[in-house]
Parts: C-alpha cells; structure tokens; sequence
C-alpha cells in the first residue's frame, strides 16, 4: 500500500506512546494545545526515564511511530478513527501546523489540511488506551 508515495511501513501515528526511537512531536502548553518541535527529534531511553515522572508524558508531549493500522483499536479497518472523530467535533486552528511529521502523517494522508487544523488539539487518553496497541 502506499500513501503520497510512501510505503505502509513508512506511515506515522501522531498519536503514539513515549516509547525509545519514538518521533517528538511537540510540547503541549498549560491550555492543552501542541507547540511543534522542528527538525523532527527521536527520543532516547534517558529521555523516556526523565519523562516518565510525575503526569503520563503523552499528557505532557505527543509522539509519532509507524502507524500499526490493524494492530491499533483505532482502527476502523481501512481508517483511523482518532482523527475522523476529531474531525466531527468541528474545533479545529485557522493557521497550519509546523509539522515535522506532514508527508508521512497517517491524519495527514486521510483527512489532508482538515487533519492539520486539528491535530494541535488532540491530546492521547493514555488511562483508557490498551496498552498492547499504538
């Protein structure tokens, strides 16, 4: 399968755990919002120890992996369902993202622009993901 000529393999969740040689996405802010970090940063095991304390780090930070598709419970079976549902809810930024991440984004492959608008105000619900998927 291939997505804007990338490779299935190659296709990245925006929504990932704080896992060694994960993609740091950006940081978010004190209003729940995600301040992007450019040039794109893998993150080590110090930076996955140190993040560890206190609140989830994917409170505090988003991460990018390659997308597992089927392997994930956000999957619909041919879509991902984080950002379809993000989409419905009609919130979304009037400005485009400095995203790191765009040409291989899962969202960004799905949805286009729509996806950028309001990937900033996605934040992961790591007390209810089951932790044997992405």
């Amino acid at each position: 399968m291939s997505v804007h000529g990338e490779k299935a393999e190659e296709i990245l969740c925006p929504s990932a755990r704080c896992e060694k040689d994960a993609i740091l996405l950006g940081v978010l802010d004190a209003t729940g919002r995600l301040g992007y970090i450019r040039p794109a940063l893998r993150i080590d095991d110090d930076f996955v120890a140190g993040a560890s304390g206190g609140r989830t780090p994917e409170e505090r930070f988003r991460f990018a992996q390659p997308c597992v598709e089927g392997g994930c419970r956000n999957w619909t079976g041919e879509r991902c369902a984080v950002i379809d549902d993000a989409l419905e809810s009609g919130a979304g930024t009037d400005s485009l993202p400095a995203c790191s991440i765009r040409r291989t984004c899962r969202w960004f492959a799905q949805a286009g622009l729509s996806a950028c608008a309001v990937c900033p105000l996605i934040v992961r619900n790591v007390r209810t993901a089951d932790p044997s998927t992405a």
